[in-house]
């Protein structure tokens, strides 16, 4: 009878060797099966997205799928393709390794005592290999296309040039002590009967300061638009042509350029109406709040509460802002921001709903015909109310994926394009009603797109996009006569059209700064701010995390909306 001394010198693996080598193995497959999914999904990313920003993932994809934030089979095909493929490719993978490994035992290779031995390394080996590889591959991927790379750097060049956002932001003043965004209803998109008289007076009475001479003001933010969509020698057709009709004889800006780090509606709008890069709270002030909105219709208390922004400026001055979009304004917070700083109604996919809308896209929310078809009552409303207004719209049709409606004749194997040219022509038919009510006479007007189109594999026009060096955001501006300005510079970004919207609406704006931009009115370089920088400096301190910035922004009121928000069933 063999001892086990002779049992371990005959080269047969005692149970305790069997144990070890299972669970090392069992460890090996873990790590190789989390590599493939990390692999997976920063593939779907590209793929689905094009390259993103870290910010960007944690403040949209908890929230991503639900009515009016791209429907449910966004989450499906990245649960696909993300999770279960890979896991799936892994678990094939690891039972043919044992086929092959119990194949060779049975056929003698791996009981001669030598054979053993190699058999045992080469699978060693290979578990070695693939357990370090296949995660390193992995986590490259996915960190490439969430920008974790360019996220570290940040941290990296705020600590070597110790150059904040806060070094170059400025707070336009508000009038009223008390804040301008305390005046009116806090949630009015749920104020039934603010939605019903859009024409109603303002509850504080009109506040100038020196140098102001308000006029209104009407924002059309186009989705996913960029100049390069007008170059028919790109596309089979100029798809911007009806506005550009609309607007022969606007200004414009000849690169307006996405600020470094955006790309997406929300950062568009907060970068446009605050004057800084958006920064999710989670990633700058422990605080989790930015990744549950819009996830579960969770409500969120606020939304950069320590940020004054163009809705707040206005109101202050007595303006009216009403906001008109298609989609659930509940999705990335967007309802709460615009609430939170000085909109007075938030007109979103729950009000069409409401009012028995019908003509929906049903991922999204209202088609953009009809959303400018209620913009024309309402802009009518409330210019004859005589109260300075701002009415900003935001359209929907051209978000991926394509979707068209009866009214648009769209080639249905690159249906894109003429859905671009479809939406344009609604945009158009707004702004010909403008002048033909004489509202041009006393308003402004800035048409522009919230951001770039993404570039990605699964999106529309990603060949010929990727194929140019620059791109600039489509911009129009409207000023009517008298207005005394003049568009001074040729190159900016989003982050100083705070400062040139606020002057639009006849807003004195000292020095032509608000937040960390400077008007394009502005020819000259006023002193500490950031015209000063040049090129590599400025996007240093864009791109810098600016933590303690970011923490008075977001202020206290976030963290107490963190236990309301994670205690909502």
């Amino acid at each position: 009878m063999p001892t086990p001394g002779s049992l371990r010198n005959s080269g047969v693996p005692s149970q305790r060797s069997r144990m070890v080598w299972g669970a090392v193995m069992t460890a090996a497959w873990v790590l190789v099966s989390a590599g493939a999914v990390m692999a997976a999904a920063g593939a779907w990313v590209r793929r689905t997205f094009g390259a993103v920003s870290l910010d960007q993932l944690m403040m949209n994809l908890p929230g991503g799928g639900e009515q009016g934030a791209g429907g449910s089979e966004i989450v499906v095909d990245g649960v696909y393709w993300g999770l279960v493929v890979p896991l799936l490719s892994v678990l094939a993978l690891a039972a043919c390794v044992e086929f092959v490994r119990r194949g060779l035992r049975r056929r003698a290779v791996l009981r001669p005592e030598q054979g053993r031995a190699r058999g045992r390394t080469w699978m060693r080996g290979l578990a070695a290999a693939l357990a370090v590889t296949v995660p390193a591959v992995g986590a490259a991927s996915l960190s490439s296309a969430i920008g974790v790379r360019d996220y570290v750097n940040s941290y990296v060049r705020e600590a070597v040039t110790g150059t904040t956002l806060g070094d170059f932001y400025v707070e336009p003043p508000l009038l009223n002590a008390a804040g301008g965004t305390q005046t009116r209803p806090a949630n009015p998109a749920s104020n039934t009967d603010a939605q019903q008289t859009p024409n109603a007076a303002p509850s504080t009475a009109p506040t100038r300061a020196p140098g102001d001479e308000p006029r209104n003001l009407v924002v059309i933010y186009l989705e996913s638009t960029e100049d390069a969509l007008s170059d028919d020698t790109l596309f089979e057709i100029n798809m911007l042509e009806p506005v550009q009709r609309a607007t022969e004889g606007w200004a414009s800006i000849e690169n307006l350029e996405q600020y470094e780090g955006g790309g997406w509606t929300m950062a568009g709008l907060v970068s446009t109406q605050c004057g800084v890069p958006l920064r999710s709270a989670g990633a700058t002030v422990d605080i989790t709040e930015m990744n549950l909105m819009g996830a579960g219709g969770a409500p969120i208390e606020s939304y950069l509460p320590g940020a004054v922004c163009l809705g707040d400026v206005l109101q202050d001055r007595g303006f009216r802002n009403v906001f008109l979009g298609g989609a659930d304004a509940k999705f990335a917070g967007k309802g709460t921001f615009l609430t939170g700083h000085g909109y007075d109604e938030v007109r979103d996919l729950e009000t069409w709903e409401a009012a028995g809308e019908t003509e929906m896209n049903p991922a999204w929310g209202l088609s953009d015909r009809r959303l400018f078809e209620l913009a024309a009552e309402t802009v009518t409303e409330l210019h004859d109310a005589g109260e300075p207004f701002n009415l900003t719209l935001l359209t929907l049709d051209t978000h991926e994926f394509p979707y068209a409606y009866d009214y648009c004749e769209a080639d249905t194997e690159a249906p894109m394009a003429a859905i671009t040219r479809c939406s344009m022509e609604q945009v158009a038919g707004f702004i010909d009603y403008l002048g033909q009510q004489g509202y041009l006479d006393d308003t402004a007007v800035m048409v522009m797109g919230d951001h770039e189109k993404f570039i990605a594999e699964t999106n529309s026009f990603e060949t010929e996009l990727s194929s140019l060096e620059r791109h600039t955001i489509f911009n129009r501006l409207w000023l009517p006569e008298g207005a005394r300005l003049k568009i001074a510079r040729d190159r900016t970004d989003q982050l100083s059209m705070f400062a040139t919207m606020l002057e639009m609406a006849g807003i004195n704006v000292p020095d032509r700064r608000a937040g960390i931009g400077v008007s394009v009115f502005e020819d000259g370089t006023p002193a500490g701010s950031t015209r000063e920088l040049d090129d590599e400096a400025y996007r240093d301190v864009v791109t810098s995390r600016s933590s303690e910035f970011y923490r008075e922004l977001w202020g206290t009121p976030a963290n107490d909306a963190i236990e309301a928000t994670a205690t909502t069933p």
